[in-house]
């Protein structure tokens, strides 16, 4: 409930003593007196905005770390796979590699023995 402590009677009073005419004064004072009713927040106003703005910064904050912990989770879960994904492929590199490897010393060996071979019949 708001109430703000504005004499009307005390500001017309006032207005009257600087020489406005009564129905003046009165006029204004009701004008100013609306304003201030309207405009101005009390106390209890600031409290209350204070007590909202409190309960909403703890609503984003619990959001936030919400969200924040998804995120943690998903990226684990994500660099996990990656992970699993790099030994994969390392692994099939390995097993290329090796084979490639084994083929061309083979090819080698069989190219190194058929030299010495026609190089024996040779002399």
């Amino acid at each position: 409930m708001r109430t703000l402590a504005f004499d009307t009677l005390e500001f017309a009073k006032k207005l009257k003593a600087a020489n406005f005419p009564q129905e003046q004064a009165e006029a204004l004072a009701e004008a100013v007196a609306g304003i201030v009713e309207e405009r101005l927040a009390t106390k209890q106003d600031l409290k209350e905005l204070e007590l909202r703005l409190e309960a909403r910064s703890k609503e984003l904050e619990t959001r936030l770390r919400h969200d924040l912990k998804e995120l943690e989770t998903g990226l684990h879960r994500d660099m996990k796979e990656l992970e699993t994904g790099l030994h994969r492929d390392l692994k099939e590199m390995e097993l290329r590699l090796r084979h490639d490897l084994t083929l061309r010393l083979g090819a080698m060996l069989v190219a190194g023995v058929s030299l010495v071979a026609v190089l024996v019949k040779l002399l």
